[in-house]
């Protein structure tokens, strides 16, 4: 019987040896591997209910049903929620949980040694999933790497589209695992801005309807004033969003009077707008008449309040020179150029009596010149041995 005992005892310490001494399973770096369950075609799989089993660092690990397009967050909260010490820098929790799948949640490695910081170490950075909906060109899941921003994003997926809305978005945000954005689309359009300027009531910016005209952004600007040029301007004019319309006002042409002698049919003093040339006022006098010299007509005359335009005819064999007292120039009747003869008249003095004639008529006596701005008791003494009326 002893003997049948100590056999016994032997076999025990065989088996306990061999169990103590297996090795221990090791825990893998993935997320999840899928595994065999028996009898998986069953009523249940027929209403879309599957199972998946959840291990690691979760409150209550175990095998939980799952519905068709459960995520990974979702399983997790089954089980009670994650631990203190899980690591989820790698996990996607918005990703679809795949049926008979074993899922894996790492602890968090903590080490108590930190090796060097070399060149190589510097370079790599984790991956991270990010979901992107909305107004962009390729919406999906970008892995990109970690630090990376919200506008590097949008560009791997081929940026944003003509309705997006980013008037609340915060492009320089950085993302993270998980992370989705949803990029939203501009509201309809129901109204519009534009502006009106120039020669309106009131210029400014104004709101529109949708597809409204020049006119009526003109009403809504109190219309146009008295010196509006509406010649150019097109009323049925379709008005867009941001456009600025100027109203041009009347350029107004100030007025001089001329006076042009000789050679026209209608020599007169004529009150013509001041940018008049030469030629527009030979023409306002009639024209020139048959005895004109065209040849010695100074076209470039500058015209200013006052002006004299003389027109010069051909001299023919029977004219004499008219006696002028003994050369002396008469003020009420001498051009520009003969009374630049006089000792000190320039061309602004002598342009002067010249408008002060037009004014005021002819002087009465030689005396009278001195009426004239800027000829004094200097000048006139001057000049009044070589003047006369």
């Amino acid at each position: 019987m002893k003997k049948y005992i100590g056999y016994g005892i032997i076999l025990i310490g065989l088996i306990g040896f061999y169990f103590f001494n297996q090795p221990q399973e090791k825990e893998e770096p993935f997320l999840y591997q899928a595994y065999a369950i028996e009898n998986t075609e069953t009523f249940e799989d027929e209403i879309n209910i599957y199972y998946a089993e959840i291990k690691g660092e979760v409150r209550f690990p175990g095998v939980y049903k799952i519905g068709e397009d459960e995520i990974l967050k979702q399983l997790i909260d089954k089980a009670g929620g994650l631990t203190e010490n899980a690591d989820m820098s790698g996990i996607n929790q918005a990703q679809l949980v795949v049926k008979n799948s074993l899922y894996i949640i790492p602890k968090v490695f903590k080490e108590e040694f930190k090796p060097p910081v070399t060149s190589t170490t510097m370079t790599e950075k984790t991956k991270v999933y990010v979901d992107l909906k909305g107004e962009v060109i390729n919406p999906g899941v970008y892995l990109v790497e970690e630090g990376s921003r919200i506008l590097d994003v949008i560009e791997l997926a081929g940026g944003l589209t003509v309705k997006a809305d980013i008037s609340n978005l915060n492009r320089s945000d950085l993302v993270h695992d998980g992370m989705m954005i949803i990029i939203p689309s501009l509201p309809d359009e129901e109204s519009m801005y534009a502006y009106i300027g120039g020669a309106v009531i009131n210029p400014g910016y104004y709101e529109l309807e949708i597809d409204s005209l020049l006119s009526d952004l003109i009403i809504e600007a109190g219309g146009i004033t008295e010196t509006a040029d509406m010649t150019m301007i097109n009323l049925n004019q379709k008005i867009s969003n941001g456009n600025v319309i100027v109203i041009p006002e009347i350029v107004i042409v100030p007025k001089i009077y001329v006076s042009i002698k000789g050679a026209v049919l209608n020599p007169d003093v004529y009150y013509v707008d001041q940018d008049i040339s030469i030629i527009e006022l030979i023409n306002l006098a009639g024209g020139l008449t048959p005895e004109a010299n065209p040849s010695l007509i100074d076209y470039e005359q500058i015209l200013v309040m006052g002006s004299i335009v003389n027109i010069p005819g051909y001299q023919t064999d029977d004219y004499l020179p008219i006696d002028n007292q003994n050369d002396l120039v008469n003020i009420n009747t001498a051009s520009l150029e003969e009374l630049q003869t006089l000792k000190g008249i320039g061309e602004i003095l002598g342009q002067r009596i010249i408008d002060y004639r037009i004014e005021y008529g002819y002087f009465t006596s030689i005396e009278d010149i001195m009426l004239v701005s800027g000829i004094k008791d200097s000048i006139y003494e001057q000049i009044k041995d070589y003047i006369t009326v």
